[in-house]
């Protein structure tokens, strides 16, 4: 009789450690994470307007300021791209 009681106490105390397994979650957390823009350096043309001399005539002179335009465009077009990239 007392063998059973023994076991019988013995088994309620065990039975009382026993506990659920834990419950494992994943949580996804979005975090901005700096990154270091890599961004070659970019060189500036030379101009058009920069090879001229106050000598040349206006013709050449008008010549080279229209072309300097399409030079600065295409200029600041790679300068957008550069700090659009490290955006």
């Amino acid at each position: 009789m007392k063998l059973i009681l023994a076991t019988a106490v013995m088994a309620a105390l065990l039975a009382g450690c026993e506990t659920a397994p834990p419950i494992v979650e994943t949580v996804i957390v979005e975090k901005p994470v700096p990154v270091p823009c890599k961004v070659p350096p970019i060189t500036r043309p030379l101009f058009e307007v920069n090879r001229v001399s106050p000598a040349d005539d206006m013709v050449t002179i008008n010549r080279a300021l229209r072309a300097e335009i399409e030079q600065r465009r295409g200029y600041e077009k790679v300068l957008e791209a550069g700090v659009k990239a490290c955006q």
